[in-house]
């Protein structure tokens, strides 16, 4: 039962690079067929941050059709119960490969800006609408859910967000919806890499099966240095979330106060960025604190179950990989900008990796669950 179990773990990385590249060479077919749907030709508007902006049209759609019919024999020999030297090296190679371009050098930063939109439109409704369920559940809850109350009431009283607002900001949803399409495609060439990457690590750590794991990677010490490398994560999503709240004020930072004025669904949507990244860093301290382990009691229908690991582990690798794949095209605006001070407002060279070491180091810790060694409610 127990070695059952195993191998349907030890198969999802395979089968999720296999499914991955199935829909890659789908994608290519589709664009080789129809190239008028291709997004990233040069003047399309669409390719800040990638290379494909300086690719020839012709040479991306049978490329693309190539990789992803490669990616199924390589998966296929990935999931071999036991693959010889030369197939592992064949599966490390292409997984290297395609880590490297899917998910370095083509996503860019518009994955990134994607998926901050959403969260920033979208979690403060799921946010609301988790805590309404939970509340009765919860000692905390009606006094959480007079607290989202009031803040509404403000909102709208103020003019923050009144109906006039909340109109013209669905209009910002519907235009951003609009030019979703490319950024959704390099976000999903960045999950490839992500995959492709777990596949080859998983398929390295087969290969190395009964050695000794190194001390660094034991628990014990993950919940060691998880403690900083979390530290140091929460603290790079402090000043742009700090930042955004100067708009509540008449002296905004990196805006103008008759700009916000005259088009306050603009102000609204910074500041729900700005909110985002705050309640990313207070998520990214849940890798290190009880709640991160067992679901609190606010959460409805799984409150006091464990958390399953892959629940943090998914959306935290994801998060790290846009912030260190941003860093780069990041870094480039800023040195051709002349403006130093956008790298403390989005410190993502330093930010990706951070939050990544953290979620290495809570998986790890996770594995010996047993003691609850070295988290916030224990230490």
């Amino acid at each position: 039962m127990v070695i059952t179990h195993e191998r349907r773990r030890a198969s999802v990385p395979s089968t999720a690079a296999l499914t991955w590249s199935a829909l890659a060479s789908c994608l290519g077919l589709w664009w080789w067929w129809q190239p008028q749907h291709y997004p990233f030709g040069p003047g399309e508007g669409n390719t800040f941050g990638t290379v494909l902006g300086v690719v020839p049209e012709a040479a991306v759609p049978p490329a693309l059709v190539v990789a992803g019919g490669w990616g199924l024999v390589a998966s296929g020999l990935a999931a071999l119960r036991a693959p010889s030297r030369a197939v592992t090296a064949v599966v490390v190679a292409t997984a290297v490969g395609y880590a490297a371009v899917f998910g370095l050098v083509l996503p860019g930063i518009q994955p990134l800006s994607l998926v901050g939109y959403a969260m920033a439109m979208l979690g403060p409704v799921v946010l609301f609408g988790t805590v309404v369920a939970g509340a009765w559940r919860w000692r905390g809850g009606p006094w959480a859910v007079g607290a989202f109350v009031l803040t509404g009431v403000l909102a709208w009283a103020t003019g923050l967000a009144d109906a006039a607002v909340l109109r013209r900001y669905l209009d910002v949803i519907v235009g951003t919806a609009d030019k979703a399409g490319p950024p959704a495609v390099l976000l999903f060439f960045l999950v490839g890499g992500l995959l492709w990457g777990v596949l080859g690590t998983r398929t390295v750590l087969r290969a190395t099966t009964g050695r000794p794991v190194p001390g660094w990677m034991k628990p014990e010490a993950a919940a060691r240095w998880g403690k900083v490398t979390v530290a140091i994560a929460a603290a790079c999503a402090l000043p742009y979330g700090l930042v955004r709240l100067t708009w509540l004020t008449p002296w905004p930072v990196g805006g103008s106060a008759d700009l916000l004025t005259a088009e306050p669904e603009i102000r609204l949507h910074g500041l729900l960025l700005g909110l985002a990244a705050l309640a990313g860093a207070v998520l990214t301290t849940g890798l290190i604190a009880r709640w991160g382990e067992v679901w609190p009691r606010w959460v409805p229908v799984v409150r006091g179950r464990p958390v399953p690991v892959a629940a943090a582990v998914v959306p935290g690798t994801l998060v790290a990989a846009l912030f260190t794949v941003a860093a780069v095209p990041l870094s480039v605006m800023v040195v051709a900008s002349g403006s130093p001070v956008l790298l403390l407002v989005f410190p993502f060279p330093v930010w990706g990796p951070a939050l990544g070491a953290a979620v290495l180091a809570y998986a790890l810790r996770r594995r010996g669950e047993a003691g609850r060694t070295g988290t916030m409610g224990t230490s």
